[in-house]
């Protein structure tokens, strides 16, 4: 019996101590489209993904010239323009950074899932059922299906 009674003491002990950890895992797709570079960087837990990070780089030629050459307050402009276009605004849990990437535009997108409104995701970016808990394993799977390279 105390045999037994140690077995079962020291079985719970290793299961406590060997599911405590989430499993943390990054993939990133990646696609171009029409002279344009999209990618989204996404952080899971647990195949939940947690964190997302958009990039795209828009040719300063599909703009209208050379991105290096604009002042800092036309650049914010612009990246105003881009964020309308996509349909994002930036709040709790999204923030938007632009900046000139030699003569083209990279738009870089952060988006934190734990504490983004669900209604604004839902809304920005046609997201549907429950925001919080996105598969890491059946984003990249559709990415994949729509083109894009994820590692």
């Amino acid at each position: 019996m105390k045999k037994f009674l140690a077995f079962a003491c020291a079985a719970v002990l290793l299961a406590g101590c060997g599911s405590s950890e989430p499993k943390k895992e990054t993939k990133t797709c990646s696609m171009e489209e029409a002279g344009m570079k999209m990618s989204i960087k996404m952080d899971a837990e647990d195949d939940v993904i947690k964190k997302m990070e958009m990039s795209y780089v828009f040719p300063g030629s599909m703009l209208g010239g050379d991105v290096s050459k604009l002042k800092e307050d036309d650049l914010k402009t612009m990246g105003d323009a881009v964020l309308s276009q996509l349909g994002i605004k930036e709040g709790e849990g999204i923030a938007a950074v632009f900046k000139a990437d030699g003569k083209d535009l990279k738009a870089t997108i952060n988006i934190d899932l734990t504490k983004a409104d669900t209604d604004i995701l839902k809304k920005q970016f046609k997201m549907e059922g429950n925001t919080k808990n996105i598969k890491l394993s059946e984003t990249v799977k559709s990415g994949e299906a729509d083109g894009a390279t994820c590692k």
